[in-house]
């Protein structure tokens, strides 16, 4: 049996030690001094990832976090759409 929970999210996913190890340091606030150079050493190396000179969006929350603001700020309420379902979370987004 493992030593710790299984994340789900969604998954089942499994981390390495050495992410959990990285991951139980203490949270860094938004507005510290030292978060600043952080977040922007951040949106750099995205921009490397994604091959962007454009501003990619940070969000801390998970993946279906982002995809609800993605949907908020394009659907109107009224509107109809497509959701094209292949299981739990795709399950959530037809029922909104």
């Amino acid at each position: 049996m493992s030593s710790h929970k299984l994340c789900m999210i969604p998954g089942p996913i499994e981390f390495h030690e050495d992410v959990l190890q990285a991951m139980a340091t203490p949270a860094t606030s938004h507005v510290a001094p030292n978060f600043i150079p952080v977040f922007g050493e951040s949106i750099e190396l995205l921009r490397q990832v994604l091959f962007t000179s454009g501003q990619p969006f940070i969000i801390a929350g998970s993946g279906t976090l982002g995809w609800d603001m993605t949907a908020s700020n394009l659907v109107e309420a009224g509107e109809d759409v497509l959701v094209c379902n292949s299981g739990y979370f795709g399950d959530r987004f037809g029922e909104w």
